[in-house]
């Protein structure tokens, strides 16, 4: 005998991406409910990186949900989805960087300090890296080498691990812990270099 008043079981992550993309609001809403957590504490630890602050957390986590809600994005699944999460953050991010820059004309932007996850040393006595030079970085780097860029943004601004990169990429994940090894060591010497 089953219990009809159970409530059904929620749908997996990734039939709520594809219901969303199709419009199904009520999927959206879900969807939110269910990644909000995950994303929040995502930007809480890019965010406390970022000196000065320049918003919340949930600000953040809204500005790139929205960037996230285009009819455009259509995540496969939930690596997919945290992929292009780690990319709307970067750009949240970036903008701002550069809404500042254009607000302080010329006195420069409190530094960006990458943490050992990004493959740079932090060093709390050092200035530290602007995300706008780490922005043009990831930039020139995704020129030589797109997945290993990819692999960076994934790491770094989406906060998954070395296996999630691999399965978000679609390689093994030997080659997206090389990957990744190489991207930062060649990320930590064009920023030290300037470029």
């Amino acid at each position: 005998m089953t219990d009809r008043t159970a409530p059904p079981e929620d749908p997996p992550l990734t039939e709520l991406l594809r219901r969303s993309a199709d419009g199904d609001r009520a999927a959206r809403d879900r969807l939110w409910t269910e990644v909000h957590g995950q994303l929040r504490a995502l930007a809480r630890s890019r965010l406390a990186r970022e000196a000065p602050v320049t918003c919340q957390p949930t600000e953040l986590v809204h500005e790139a949900f929205l960037k996230l809600s285009g009819p455009d994005v259509e995540p496969r699944d939930r690596n997919h989805f945290l992929a292009l999460a780690a990319v709307a953050m970067r750009q949240v991010l970036v903008d701002q960087a550069r809404s500042r820059n254009r607000q302080k004309r010329g006195e420069g932007v409190r530094p960006l300090t990458l943490d050992t996850r990004a493959g740079v040393d932090s060093d709390p006595d050092s200035d530290g890296i602007d995300v706008l030079d780490l922005h043009t970085a990831i930039d020139e780097l995704a020129d030589i080498d797109p997945r290993k860029a990819e692999a960076v943004v994934l790491s770094y601004f989406g906060g998954l691990t070395d296996d999630e990169v691999a399965s978000a990429l679609a390689i093994s994940p030997a080659t997206a812990k090389r990957d990744l090894r190489t991207a930062r060591a060649w990320l930590g010497s064009a920023l030290e270099s300037g470029g």
